[in-house]
């Protein structure tokens, strides 16, 4: 039998305690529990990127996971704690929309406030990570009913992650979520590049800065530290630098604006 599996994703680091503080409260309820860490790497206060993380994540878990997400800019204030019940899986976090792209994408089925004491410990007001989502998401793994945990709530805050926009002369997106090697996600699936575009092309940051770029197929067809347009892993369109930290060059971060146009039809424009 398999044993109670419980993923965790946050904005922590690691270099705190916090991590392993929440780790050591599901343990206390629920020793058997198997802990899988998404990552706790999110940019601080970064909802979008952490939504984004957690929504790719989530389909490569079994049916019966329960996925804690912190980034909880919000913590202390009156935003409620939620769990959400979806495809199968359950998600327990703040309702910040964190949660929501990937409840969607798993088939969401009902969202619960987190209100029940008996499955929580006494709050502190600044880490509900340990006193709120660790042990109610406990308590969910080893079968506490849903109903037991709090009453239905219908007003849950969503968040879109996909808020890209298309013309013929242009693509403009938003920054997702920028990756160890400072690979940069967009929003915009790699099926929305005309086909008829040049390999050229030019890249705007929201500050008004241009780079050349090129589309590729793979990293290393740049030559070293060349602005590369890639579809990328998760079907999106990527920024990247031949070994090389593409976030760095051209000086962005998650949730920033983005606009691609092909160069020969470079002009004056605003994101």
């Amino acid at each position: 039998m398999r044993r109670p599996l419980i993923t965790l994703l946050s904005d922590f680091g690691t270099r705190d305690y916090y991590v392993s503080a929440m780790k050591g409260v599901i343990l206390s309820v629920l020793p058997e529990a198997e802990i899988v860490d998404i990552t706790h790497h999110i940019t601080p206060f970064s909802i979008l990127e952490g939504a984004f993380v957690l929504w790719q994540a989530v389909k490569w878990f079994p049916q019966g996971t329960v996925h804690v997400a912190v980034v909880d800019p919000g913590v202390g204030s009156g935003r409620d704690p939620i769990v959400i019940k979806a495809g199968g899986h359950y998600l327990v976090g703040p309702d910040n929309g964190l949660l929501v792209p990937a409840a969607e994408r798993l088939g969401l089925e009902e969202v619960r406030r987190i209100e029940n004491e008996e499955f929580t410990l006494e709050r502190t007001g600044t880490f509900d990570g340990r006193d709120v989502f660790a042990p109610a998401a406990a308590h969910i793994a080893r079968g506490v009913p849903l109903h037991k945990v709090g009453a239905r709530k219908d007003d849950f805050i969503r968040l879109e992650l996909f808020r890209y926009e298309t013309s013929p002369e242009h693509i403009a997106g938003h920054i997702l979520h920028i990756d160890r090697f400072g690979n940069v996600v967009l929003d915009v699936p790699s099926s929305v590049l005309p086909s008829d575009w040049p390999r050229s092309l030019i890249v705007e940051v929201e500050r008004g800065e241009r780079f050349k770029a090129r589309v590729s197929s793979h990293y290393e067809e740049g030559s070293p530290g060349e602005l590369l347009v890639i579809g990328g892993s998760s079907g999106l369109l990527e920024l990247s630098v031949n070994r090389g930290s593409a976030a760095e060059a051209i000086g962005v971060l998650p949730g920033q604006g983005i606009k691609i146009w092909p160069s020969a039809a470079e002009k004056s424009s605003e994101i």
